[in-house]
């Protein structure tokens, strides 16, 4: 059977009606039943686009005129907007950003986990709308002019680099870290990483920047080699920002593999404190990104996790401790596991100097041992809190099949929550109680999801 040519082509020029928003942050239309995606479009609006890309199920399009706009299309506030591939929902209202996400984590529910009906609550606009961000990292390359410089990727060019002045979404100290990094970089001949010419020193920069203690924390990934340059820049950084209290560099091979870490200056750790735990931080520990907004994303933890007094809870993926010293607060035991080494170490000094003697902490991957780790141990409650890539499909059917009553599952990444929802639910004996959307990424598409299962009567 001959498939059915698609009904647009590559360079037309269309007027569309854009029904939805797509988890991307793109305008959805469609044209005789086939899908059209169109960037800076919003439900509701009319748009002059042309076809940018064709496929055989959906076309892209760039947006050349809004005819009629929505009502909640707002001038967005960074100059770079369009251009630098960080934001990409600037032009939508902050409480329509929202309900938004809330409807792309319904729809991906439905379509991937299989869910007809999912208990998904109003979605939470949290924190601040700018200015929310704990670390941020850019990356040396080179600009669409050819020029080497560290920034943020373009926009649907990703190998090309934007090196923005100003970013909206963190501290002004660490827009000034990254200008004098990059100038005084090129003054001493240190060269972004080439991949195609295996050519070139620096990779990217992390910055993290504590609200409560006002310490300051660099990573410099860079490819091997000792150039002095690179030990001089570190030195003229920390003395330029004395708020700085570590420099630290990672190396990687030519396969961008991790060959070591070694301290350029200070520590390689800051504190910060989050509802009076005085936190340590490591520079290649996870912690959780929207710093406006912690307090609210433990709340909503605690409350859907409700561990009792005589409760014992199994915690994956704990980083350096963020919700395992709430919980271990409320319940008898925690045991607590996550792969890096650093952040276990480092969530062990936390909850040493939090006075908290009842958690059992286990470096390993989450999936590891985990079914004879719940023959052996009775849980009442189990926390997930995975990576963007969610649970590993082994872990996730040994989690369906858990004596466990509830599970609450942290999640950054809809699509993923999905999968595995899917499996929790689909494959074992849990239905799902709650599903609350945090806003905790506004300007961008994703969203935080606190997850609830319980397991369902026999």
């Amino acid at each position: 059977m001959s498939r059915v040519s698609p009904p647009v082509r590559q360079g037309d020029e269309l007027t569309l009606q854009i029904v939805d928003l797509a988890f991307g942050g793109q305008g959805v239309a469609r044209v005789s039943g086939y899908v059209v995606f169109v960037d800076n479009a919003l439900p509701d609006e009319t748009v002059r686009a042309r076809i940018r890309r064709v496929r055989q199920g959906y076309a892209d399009a760039e947006s050349l005129e809004i005819v009629a706009p929505s009502s909640l299309r707002v001038a967005p506030p960074c100059r770079y907007y369009g251009e630098c591939g960080g934001c990409d929902l600037q032009h939508l209202a902050r409480p329509a950003q929202a309900e938004a996400k809330r409807g792309q984590v319904t729809a991906l529910l439905r379509r991937v986990a299989g869910l007809q009906d999912p208990p998904v609550r109003e979605a939470v606009a949290a924190g601040d709308p700018l200015l929310y961000r704990f670390r941020i990292d850019f990356d040396w390359g080179a600009s669409r002019e050819g020029r080497s410089g560290l920034g943020l990727h373009r926009a649907r060019h990703p190998a090309d680099i934007v090196p923005v002045e100003t970013c909206l979404l963190i501290p002004e100290a660490a827009n000034r870290i990254r200008a004098f990094l990059e100038r005084r970089a090129a003054e001493k001949g240190l060269a972004p990483r080439d991949p195609r010419r295996r050519r070139g020193l620096l990779r990217r920069s992390g910055i993290q920047v504590a609200r409560t203690t006002g310490e300051i924390l660099l990573t410099l990934e860079t490819q091997r080699g000792d150039p002095p340059a690179l030990l001089d820049l570190a030195r003229e950084t920390a003395r330029a920002f004395p708020r700085i209290v570590g420099i630290v560099r990672r190396e990687h091979d030519r396969h961008g593999r991790s060959v070591g870490a070694s301290i350029l200056h200070g520590r390689d750790h800051l504190f910060e404190e989050v509802d009076g735990d005085r936190m340590k931080i490591p520079a290649g520990a996870f912690f959780q990104p929207n710093a406006t907004a912690w307090g609210l994303l433990r709340g909503a933890v605690e409350k859907e996790l409700e561990a009792g007094r005589e409760e014992t809870v199994l915690e994956l993926y704990c980083g350096v401790g963020f919700f395992t010293l709430a919980m271990a607060r409320r319940c008898q035991q925690v045991v607590a596991i996550d792969v890096s080494r650093e952040a276990v170490a480092a969530a062990r000094d936390n909850a040493a100097r939090a006075g908290l003697g009842n958690v059992r902490w286990l470096c390993r991957d989450a999936g590891e041992g985990l079914a004879e780790l719940l023959e052996e141990t009775r849980f009442d409650a189990i926390l997930l809190d995975p990576p963007r890539t969610g649970l590993p499909p082994g872990a996730a059917r040994v989690l369906a099949r858990t004596a466990a009553r509830r599970i609450v599952y942290v999640s950054c990444d809809p699509a993923t929550l999905a999968r595995d929802l899917g499996i929790l639910v689909g494959e074992g004996s849990f239905r799902l109680r709650s599903v609350v959307p945090l806003d905790l990424f506004p300007q961008t598409h994703h969203v935080e999801c606190v997850v609830r299962l319980e397991r369902s009567a026999a």
